[in-house]
């Protein structure tokens, strides 16, 4: 007979074997008892999902409205409720649309916890100018305690160390870039040219005190959309990780994982003109998006956050 133990295959949370109807049920009623959504919410009538990594996602519509739901371990709190307060703050400037949200919550008995969204339909190409203007408008508010955010904010699934500070060379490089390069060495990824980064970094931003504006803070083609409406289209931002910063990084990302259309730039610098030192930072605020990428994926982003660094000025 043989010693050897059989390997017992750890059971998956309830929350990821439930049957979706279920579990869209389960979370709705969990914000009705909450006072959040309305009763009829609960009322399904159609849905449809869609798995993302370890996240369930849902497009949901009842006899209150349409919204759309996401669900992950209990754990993941903190991103939803982190997610809640960037989209709340944008909406507060009422310059640009946010996929509003409406609950979010914690199922104990489920492990599980998720976050209710306004659902919009979404289109990739809408009024690209007006998009420019409308962040251009939004990133006139700022904050009087500085860089920062109330928060921790997550970018990706990375939390950013978002205490407030008032000297914006020291919030990006200390906040920024250097717990990026930690998290890195960390996990056995040694990015070449460390030390020259951050040197450059502390050159580049010597002097640099921009306004501390509301920042979408992972502005890329995938979290924005427009309403495809022809009588009533309009851009729509989601998935943000804010925090009170320099409007350039917003734009740089803009620019990093193919450039939106010039339309957009047009739009944006018809209310507000670029520093003309933005070209020479823009690599630099990328570089914290690829090591983000090389943090969480590896493989070429690696490469390429080491060619990036090479090219600081």
């Amino acid at each position: 007979m043989s010693s050897v133990r059989p390997l017992h295959k750890q059971s998956a949370p309830q929350w990821q074997e439930a049957h979706a109807s279920d579990l869209i049920r389960q979370m709705l009623s969990d914000a009705v008892q909450g006072g959040l959504l309305f009763p009829s919410s609960v009322k399904l009538l159609s849905f449809s999902q869609h798995q993302d990594g370890n996240q369930r996602q849902f497009s949901v519509q009842t006899e209150a409205g349409a919204f759309f739901i996401k669900c992950q371990g209990r754990e993941y709190a903190t991103h939803f409720e982190a997610e809640q307060a960037c989209l709340l703050k944008m909406m507060a400037t009422q310059t640009i649309a946010v996929c509003a949200p409406l609950a979010s919550g914690v199922i104990a008995d489920a492990d599980l916890s998720y976050i209710v969204l306004q659902h919009i339909p979404l289109a990739v190409h809408g009024d690209w100018f007006s998009a420019g203007q409308q962040l251009a408008q939004m990133h006139n508010h700022t904050s009087e305690q500085g860089y920062g955010f109330d928060m921790t904010t997550y970018c990706g699934e990375t939390p950013q160390d978002n205490r407030w500070n008032d000297n914006w060379a020291d919030f990006y490089l200390t906040q920024r870039l250097e717990p990026m390069f930690n998290r890195l060495q960390q996990t056995g990824v040694r990015i070449r040219g460390m030390s020259r980064a951050l040197s450059k970094a502390s050159d580049m931003l010597n002097g640099h005190q921009p306004a501390p504006s509301l920042l979408h803070g992972d502005l890329w083609s995938g979290n924005i959309g427009f309403n495809p409406d022809r009588q009533i289209s309009y851009p729509v931002l989601y998935d943000p990780s804010s925090s009170y910063g320099d409007i350039e990084t917003d734009l740089a990302m803009t620019e990093l994982f193919g450039r939106f259309p010039q339309k957009f730039y047009q739009g944006y610098q018809s209310l507000t003109e670029l520093d003309a030192g933005y070209e020479r930072r823009r690599p630099l605020y990328q570089l914290y998006h690829l090591l983000n990428h090389a943090f969480l994926f590896g493989g070429a982003y690696i490469d390429q956050s080491e060619s990036q660094i090479q090219d600081l000025d």
